[in-house]
């Protein structure tokens, strides 16, 4: 490759880690057929908006520190906007990554999926709002997703077991047991039934 030609490929490869790669297309996106969401990660040791710790201390439950957990945006929590036991509360999706990712991120490879339940929320306040302020008149975040999946990173599964840096991935609900015996790192039902939203009308029983 002469000069003129690496200076293009370094130009263009900066370019696509500064804008991101995204293989999710369509309003809402899509990739093969499945709906698509972005994701990040985070840590904060408490119980969460479904009650997954200590009611006294708000500490996290262990499950829920280590295990496939994560939080989702307000408007797919729940419906009516609730902060506290959303309708989501113990439903588990499978995070399949597409190998895109928004600008901030970078690659992660295709085809890595993953099943987490969700056990809080992800308030559509800062510093989330480029990311979780999805509302029934503005359904999608700053990069164009209906959804997404904040994931707990307690033990740093996430960033250090997984390596996945905010990537792209399609999502699709599925059954906890079912995923729990493929995966132990899936909590199960029985998991769930130690939070508070588990005996909710709120939350899934």
């Amino acid at each position: 490759m002469n000069l003129i030609g690496y200076l293009c490929f370094c130009v263009f490869t900066l370019a696509a880690f500064v804008q991101g790669v995204q293989k999710c297309h369509g309003t809402p996106k899509m990739y093969n057929g499945k709906p698509c969401a972005s994701t990040t990660n985070y840590h904060d040791g408490m119980q969460g908006a479904c009650g997954c710790g200590d009611d006294k201390s708000d500490k996290q439950f262990d499950w829920s520190k280590s295990s496939w957990t994560a939080a989702a945006n307000q408007h797919f929590f729940d419906s009516h906007n609730k902060h506290w036991c959303g309708e989501k509360c113990g439903v588990c999706v499978n995070l399949t990554t597409t190998g895109g990712f928004p600008s901030d991120g970078s690659h992660t490879a295709e085809g890595q999926s993953h099943v987490f339940m969700i056990v809080d929320l992800c308030p559509d306040v800062a510093p989330n709002l480029d990311w979780c302020a999805q509302t029934a008149a503005h359904p999608a975040n700053k990069f164009g997703y209906a959804v997404h999946f904040d994931l707990e990173n307690g033990v740093h599964q996430i960033t250090q077991t997984l390596h996945w840096d905010n990537p792209e991935v399609t999502y699709e609900i599925v059954d906890c047991a079912h995923a729990h015996q493929a995966d132990h790192k899936t909590p199960s039902p029985t998991n769930y039934h130690q939070c508070v939203c588990s005996h909710s009308a709120h939350g899934k029983k």
